[in-house]
């Protein structure tokens, strides 16, 4: 019961409070990107300076002080199972990539940082990520990079769930 309230609250917090802030932020960057403005490196700068995750080619977003290399799925809402029939099929720049650790998605989080509490490189409205660890055959370990907890919820959720995919660094 403490769970799904927990969830229900996540949810109005993501849905009032969360949701408006990113999508200001990914228009800004759009409306530059359209305008072919000089601004738009400015603003790619600016979602990098905390030094630690550098942005490379092709959405892939590298991890300095752990070497991982990490790619955000698709932004909308996925259940267990689709997180990683997508992460499997993924070949983005070289394939090789995974479903994440319980311990590599709680490295991610980082209080205060960007929308969710991690790195705005990390394109996502999304506030819980799956990791690749089940419990049993109907649940699944995800992270609330929103509260920083983990939980785990039915593998059929997908309310505001995400999908990222995780490799050793090739760079």
């Amino acid at each position: 019961m403490r769970k799904i309230r927990a969830l229900l609250v996540l949810t109005f917090v993501v849905i009032v409070f969360i949701v408006p802030s990113r999508i200001q932020a990914a228009n800004r960057g759009e409306l530059l990107a359209a305008q072919g403005s000089e601004e738009l490196d400015t603003y790619k700068d600016q979602q990098a300076l905390d030094g630690r995750f550098i942005p490379r080619d092709k959405g892939v977003v590298k991890d300095t002080k752990t070497g991982l290399e990490w790619f955000a799925g698709p932004d909308k809402d996925t259940t267990w199972d689709k997180a990683k029939a997508w992460t499997e099929s993924l070949s983005v720049d070289g394939g090789g990539w995974r479903m994440p650790t319980r311990d590599e998605v709680k490295g991610l989080y980082t209080k205060g940082a960007g929308v969710h509490n991690v790195s705005p490189l990390f394109k996502t409205a999304g506030g819980f990520v799956w990791t690749g660890e089940t419990v049993g055959s109907s649940h699944a370990w995800g992270f609330c990079l929103d509260i920083g907890d983990e939980y785990w919820p039915r593998r059929t959720y997908s309310e505001t769930a995400r999908g990222f995919a995780v490799r050793s660094g090739k760079r």
